[in-house]
């Protein structure tokens, strides 16, 4: 029996062999060497630098979301891209068209509440501070400031009688953050 099974094992080997061996490719079958020089390595794009509030082209925007550091792009509402850097205030006139965007929701806060929800894009956390229109028991309309913000551990019901003192009373809770300039209060003027 172990003839047999010796037998039977040496034939597999022999014929895998065989077959195999017919599959390799001669030295006269194989593919000419190519005569076209080999592709060089495209050289990296330059880091995109400016300062924030700088125009970004869109070639340049896109370029800039892909690299490391704290500079980024926004695109403003009319599609245009303005560099911003996530460790310094924003460029006023972007924190001028967030204002407008979050004022464009009236006196809806929840809808208010949604549009800073998208202004994440800054790479910062948003406060609003807007007026609030309410009404008292007696159907008399009463207008307060008010700061709102996803935050973390924002505190609720910050209100004053102006942006002024609202953003005064905002301020000592910001000193108290590990890192306040990822932050940005925004003023809503509506």
């Amino acid at each position: 029996m172990r003839a047999f099974t010796a037998s039977a094992v040496l034939t597999a080997v022999l014929t895998a062999s065989l077959l195999l061996g017919g599959c390799a490719a001669t030295e006269s079958e194989a593919a000419p060497a190519s005569s076209a020089p080999s592709p060089q390595a495209t050289a990296s794009p330059e880091p995109i630098t400016g300062a924030p509030g700088d125009s970004l082209s869109a070639e340049e925007a896109k370029q800039l979301n892909g690299q490391r550091g704290t500079l980024r792009p926004y695109e403003m509402n009319d599609g245009s891209h303005v560099l911003i850097d996530v460790e310094q205030p924003l460029p006023p006139a972007v924190k001028e068209e967030i204002a407008q965007n979050l004022g464009s929701a009236g006196n809806d806060s929840g809808s208010a509440l949604s549009k800073l929800n998208q202004e994440s894009s800054t790479g910062k956390t948003i406060i609003m501070v807007r007026k609030l229109h309410a009404g008292d028991g007696n159907g008399n309309a009463v207008f307060t400031w008010v700061a709102a913000s996803y935050a973390s551990g924002f505190p609720m019901g910050i209100m004053g009688g102006s942006a002024d003192s609202v953003v005064s009373q905002v301020q000592p809770w910001l000193n108290s953050q590990r890192d306040p300039a990822q932050y940005e209060v925004i003023v809503v003027n509506n």
